[in-house]
């Protein structure tokens, strides 16, 4: 619903992303009220291996974060969690899933060893956000270290038994980010 365009409000858009994120197996999930009240800011650890039950929800992350809709959100949405976080400003629907779909792919254990209809969802995920967000800008740089290790957890893949199609893709996706992103990415990419 939320990548068909269907209006939806801040807190809403959170509480999805809390229930992605304890259906997904994160660790340390961790919601504090910010100090309006009018939000509250989200924190969890590292997820080491995917749940079953959240294929089918990671799979759909892909749409959400190719969404064309932008919404009107508070910074603590983003994990800004100091300055003016009642200030709203206007970003993509899929903006907030943006951490999520990162540390998913830094963070789990054996990629390789996710189905391949997942697997291909997260690494369309990570080709998606390359080109569509700009992690140079304020509101996203905080994401640039998350961004980095996916990228890496990405090329490790193209000496892994994958099939070609995902292959492709892994070297699809460090190609797009030698090209977007060499300002902070550096000589990240072997």
């Amino acid at each position: 619903m939320v990548a068909d365009g269907v209006g939806i409000d801040s807190f809403s858009l959170m509480k999805i992303k809390v229930q992605f994120i304890q259906v997904a197996g994160f660790s340390k999930i961790s919601v504090i009220p910010t100090q309006n009240g009018q939000s509250f800011h989200l924190q969890f650890g590292d997820i080491e291996e995917l749940s079953e039950s959240a294929y089918p929800c990671t799979e759909e992350l892909v749409h959400v974060v190719d969404a064309p809709y932008y919404v009107d959100l508070p910074r603590s949405v983003l994990g800004h969690a100091n300055g003016h976080e009642d200030e709203p400003f206007n970003v993509l629907v899929g903006s907030p899933f943006l951490d999520v779909s990162l540390c998913m792919l830094s963070t789990l254990r054996n990629l390789s060893l996710l189905p391949i209809i997942t697997l291909k969802a997260v690494l369309e995920t990570l080709y998606i956000v390359l080109h569509k967000y700009d992690f140079e800008d304020h509101h996203f740089r905080h994401l640039q270290p998350l961004l980095r290790k996916a990228v890496v957890r990405t090329t490790e893949l193209l000496s892994k038994d994958i099939s070609y199609e995902l292959r492709q893709l892994a070297l699809s996706i460090a190609q797009a980010s030698i090209k977007k992103c060499h300002g902070f990415l550096g000589v990240t990419i072997p």
